[in-house]
């Protein structure tokens, strides 16, 4: 059966449509000869990069690992003494103690932090009046450094001539409760954050899926957990990375607020690893203290990114 053919073409004439549908065999070549004459430029704009990267953080860990390991007196390295450093950091009941007032501080300061943050950004997601203003407010506490927040809270806090009617009752005298002005002074400069974060997100919720969910006769409690929430978990989840690495590193508050007393009640990893260096002397320990706190470090935010990335 003879083929058709359009006029002035040739039954044996190749369409000339298919040069463009078929890959051309030169253009994997230029392809690799782009890249290898874009790699210089790729070094050379990322190298400035790696080298103030490891400037600041490859190389003072490196130092500090290597100064727990060594005996010290003032800035004189001594004798190796292995991981001496690292038994007294771990293996002593203050040490531990430590350890566990540290948690406990994080953790307490994220239970209130975070869930004080998504509820003051759902209510600012809001409209009403003077919003603007009340954002204003809430933010506030952020710009506030932390040796101004433990001196504003230590006034506070005074029973002699703070403006609470605290009475004859020194919350910094008393264990639990110098713990408990810790936490709250803490949350008090950490919630703006937060909540600043968590508003963000808020503003990306679709509000087709909020529509949807109304007209099923889902109430405001079920459209926070089921349609809200799952929107923001990945932000969730980032903020709680985030202010928990803030929270273990945290020396100017503790150190300003309570300084670790009364009995050191308030004392944590942190605030032990600058006495220890800067107070003391013992640079060698307070590295140790340092690399310890590191590790606690690198062990919540490794479990935090794991939990993230299952949830994708």
């Amino acid at each position: 059966m003879p083929q058709r053919t359009a006029v002035g073409q040739t039954p044996d004439a190749p369409d000339p449509r298919d040069d463009q549908r078929r890959p051309s065999a030169s253009r994997p070549a230029a392809q690799r000869r782009w890249r290898s004459s874009s790699a210089p430029l790729s070094i050379g704009l990322t190298a400035p990069v790696l080298v103030l990267v490891a400037l600041v953080s490859v190389v003072p860990i490196v130092y500090a690992t290597r100064l727990s390991l060594f005996e010290t007196q003032f800035m004189n390295i001594g004798e190796f003494i292995g991981l001496d450093n690292f038994r007294q950091a771990l293996g002593t009941s203050a040490a531990r103690a430590d350890i566990l007032r540290t948690l406990v501080y994080v953790s307490v300061s994220l239970v209130v932090a975070v869930p004080l943050g998504l509820a003051l950004a759902l209510m600012l997601n809001l409209p009403f009046r003077f919003r603007a203003a009340f954002r204003a407010v809430i933010f506030l506490p952020w710009v506030v450094s932390q040796t101004v927040a433990a001196l504003l809270w230590k006034w506070l806090l005074n029973p002699d001539y703070g403006p609470l009617p605290l009475g004859s009752f020194d919350p910094f005298a008393d264990s639990v409760m110098a713990m408990g002005a810790l936490i709250l002074a803490n949350v008090w400069i950490s919630y703006p954050l937060a909540a600043m974060l968590f508003l963000a997100a808020l503003q990306t919720v679709p509000g087709e899926l909020l529509e949807a969910a109304e007209v099923d006769g889902a109430g405001k409690l079920r459209r926070l957990v089921s349609v809200i929430l799952p929107t923001i978990k990945s932000t969730v989840l980032i903020v709680t990375i985030m202010l928990t690495l803030f929270f273990f590193n945290m020396v100017t508050l503790v150190y300003t607020l309570t300084a670790g007393g009364p009995h050191s009640a308030t004392q944590t990893l942190s605030l032990q690893a600058f006495r220890e260096s800067f107070q003391f002397f013992h640079l060698g320990l307070g590295a140790a203290y340092s690399i310890v706190l590191f590790g606690f470090n690198i062990l919540f935010g490794a479990a935090y990114v794991r939990v993230l990335r299952s949830e994708k």
